[in-house]
């Protein structure tokens, strides 16, 4: 990854730069939010927006990890389909145990039903999604903020493991959205412009990649255990896409950003 690695080379050399800047986010995060190409209209209610005291470097090697929904396990210990790979299953115990699951046994799929009861451990066999990480999450009074960077792919990361179709972005946000304690969860996509310093308009391409994302079907693809008034929710959450090349612009950060080591 290396040179290209939109972690070292874009999300922690400017989300640094922004909280070591001003650690409240008064200056930089409400126009952040704006630069979305779904924000207008969105945020309209929204005059000021202050990060929490002490708000921590959520990105890079401290990425925040946020737990898979209930809701999504428990649909899909009885909805699951074969992974692309073989080698996807897992372990040999493992793997006999999921196929049971694919294959709709009932004394399984209850047995799966009774573990995820309790808070489940990461990597057993009826754990069918992990924690979703994204990019890099902010955090206010009344906003949560997932944001999903990209700088050489091609397009959005539309499967996991167990799911055909699974956006990420919504996933990251329906992650966010069991912790949100009553705050407002929000979504952003940051990518790479054609071009140098000057490409600060998200092209065609990803323009549609990010109307992609509320899609009817791919919201019912990506969250089967919402209800559709949740999956409205969300989508009202997306904010769309910007660039890299808008933020350093807008911030004076300039361009390239500084890449960060190790």
């Amino acid at each position: 990854m290396g040179t290209y690695d939109s972690s070292l080379t874009r999300v922690v050399p400017v989300f640094n730069a922004l909280l070591d800047r001003d650690p409240s986010g008064d200056t930089w995060l409400l126009p952040l939010l704006q630069f979305g190409s779904r924000s207008p209209g969105r945020l309209d209610d929204l005059s000021t927006a202050r990060l929490l005291p002490g708000h921590p470097h959520w990105w890079g090697k401290n990425e925040r990890r946020l737990e898979p929904p209930p809701s999504l396990l428990r649909w899909l210990v009885a909805n699951a389909c074969a992974p692309a790979s073989d080698a996807l299953w897992g372990s040999p115990a493992t793997k006999a145990k999921r196929e049971l699951l694919v294959a709709r046994d009932a004394a399984t799929i209850n047995e799966a039903l009774r573990l995820l009861e309790t808070p489940p451990a990461l990597r057993k066999w009826y754990v069918l999604e992990g924690r979703s990480r994204p990019d890099a999450c902010l955090e206010t009074d009344t906003i949560l903020l997932v944001i999903e960077g990209k700088r050489t792919e091609r397009k959005a990361t539309a499967v996991t493991t167990w799911m055909p179709r699974r956006s990420q972005m919504l996933r990251h946000i329906d992650a966010a959205w069991d912790i949100r304690r009553g705050k407002r969860v929000l979504g952003l996509m940051i990518v790479e412009g054609r071009g140098g310093a000057d490409a600060i308009t998200p092209n065609s391409h990803w323009s549609n990649e990010a109307n992609a994302q509320v899609l009817e079907t791919t919201l019912a693809d990506s969250l089967p255990h919402r209800s559709p008034l949740e999956r409205h929710q969300i989508a009202e959450g997306f904010l769309g896409v910007t660039t890299w090349q808008r933020l350093c612009s807008a911030f004076a950060l300039g361009w390239p950003p500084p890449q960060v080591t190790g």
